[in-house]
């Protein structure tokens, strides 16, 4: 640590603005039963020689009062990251026999401040388990400085230069210290001074209220494993029903798919009438229920979180920000649902996110707005692909992960695509959603053909 802040520039400051984090927890198994498994001590070395490649990690918020807030990294004046090791008396047999179910969550979805009343930009807990059986890497870091790829990029650097540090191999250290619609303008740009006044108070108070506020409540979550033959046939149904020509992903497919099952679960959760349960071919070539008479909410909203690397070409580069730009859109069957994911994905581009860029520079306040829609919008989805993140790319020098998943989000209606531990190449579905919606979710004969669910 003493290396890390010495190495420090004197002060380097961004715009962020955020209310959620990222926590990941990664389960390590001590399969070998080796005495010396992931010692703590390489760990936390390996860690600050990390945290150099990440420095704004060490800042600290600064917001201007007018709805900007900045990420100021100060070396007389370090916001260093929560770092703690515990035991516990859980055998990581326990944990799979759970199917590694959120039980030692050390963490909320919402970024709140520690102990010294500052918002860490990172907060690590190393828990060892019963019997040196393993190890659990708990990993939070706010969406104010970092989004998903910036997020695994950390981890998989952080268990690199471990493992360089293990075998001395400095070479490999070298190596790891390289250079690293319509519908969404109104939502940032419509009248909302319950958003405006969120985004006018410190990041300290506005946590502390969101916390208070209990998004989370009567919320419940459960994690499914969608089999890559099952979608892979669904992909190839959908594809029939397309123009001659164009492509069909599976991911675009899951997310229509999603949409679908969320929208038929909102209507039954609120008229409580049975609904027809279509088989396959109708439900591609019919509505799939998506028009829902919950007052003005006549249609289900899929928004679709998109990280722009790839098409900014930056995927090269030394960016680690929040990459990421909502769209809105409006299904209406599963095949158009398909298509319009797909343009949706393929329309992103350098116009696209030069306009969003502007019109924040124009509202820089707006950025609590999402928040407050979807939480005054109850049928509104939210779907964010993750499939193609390095979630097992973290090797401390003991191997990979045998599991590693996301808790939660703080509100309802939330949907993480996930890879599953390889080499399967399955993909890991986590839904969270209000109690009376998922039970309708988990009783839907379609959705229950596709997916198994694990906890």
């Amino acid at each position: 640590m003493e290396d890390f802040i010495s190495t420090r520039s004197s002060c380097i400051h961004g715009h962020s603005g955020s209310v959620s984090q990222r926590t990941l927890p990664l389960f390590f198994a001590n399969t070998d039963a080796k005495p010396e498994f992931m010692p703590n001590e390489v760990i936390r070395a390996a860690f600050y020689m990390a945290l150099k490649q990440f420095p704004i990690l060490a800042g600290y918020l600064r917001p201007d009062g007018g709805g900007q807030t900045c990420v100021v990294i100060d070396r007389k004046d370090l916001n260093m990251p929560e770092y703690k090791e515990s035991t516990s008396n859980i055998h990581l047999d326990t944990l799979r026999d759970s199917k590694f179910h959120h039980t030692l969550s050390t963490t909320g979805a919402i970024t709140k401040a520690g102990a010294d009343g500052r918002i860490k930009m990172i907060n690590v807990h190393i828990v060892r388990l019963k019997g040196n059986s393993g190890v659990v890497l708990f990993v939070n870091i706010p969406h104010y400085v970092v989004d998903g790829t910036g997020f695994f990029s950390f981890v998989e650097l952080w268990g690199t230069l471990c493992r360089a540090l293990r075998t001395q191999d400095h070479e490999l250290a070298l190596r790891a210290s390289g250079p690293a619609g319509y519908d969404t303008l109104r939502i940032y740009t419509g009248f909302n001074p319950i958003a405006d006044w969120l985004a006018w108070l410190s990041p300290n108070t506005r946590a502390q209220l969101l916390d208070r506020a209990k998004f989370g409540s009567d919320i419940t979550s459960h994690t499914f494993r969608i089999p890559r033959d099952s979608l892979e046939a669904l992909r190839a149904l959908v594809a029939t029903h397309m123009p001659d020509g164009q492509q069909v992903i599976a991911t675009h497919v899951l997310a229509a798919l999603l949409s679908k099952t969320v929208a038929q679960a909102h209507k039954k959760s609120r008229d409580q009438k049975t609904l027809p349960v279509a088989n396959l071919p109708e439900v591609v070539s019919q509505g799939c229920y998506l028009h829902l008479f919950l007052g003005k909410e006549t249609h289900q909203s899929l928004n679709l979180l998109a990280d722009m690397r790839h098409p900014l070409e930056l995927t090269d580069k030394s960016y680690m920000g929040n990459g990421l730009i909502p769209h809105n859109t409006h299904p209406e069957s599963l095949a158009e649902a398909t298509a319009t994911v797909s343009r949706i994905y393929a329309g992103a581009d350098a116009q696209l996110v030069g306009s969003f860029v502007d019109m924040i520079a124009a509202r820089p306040s707006c950025f609590t707005r999402p928040m407050v829609y979807l939480a005054t919008h109850p049928t509104s989805l939210v779907i964010t692909n993750e499939t193609t993140f390095k979630l097992y790319a973290a090797d401390f020098g003991d191997g990979l992960p045998e599991w590693v998943c996301t808790i939660p989000s703080f509100v309802a209606n939330f949907v993480g695509f996930l890879p599953s531990p390889p080499p399967s190449t399955d993909i890991v579905v986590n839904i969270t959603m209000k109690s009376r919606v998922m039970k309708h979710i988990l009783l839907d004969s379609f959705w229950r053909d596709i997916a198994t669910i694990v906890y």
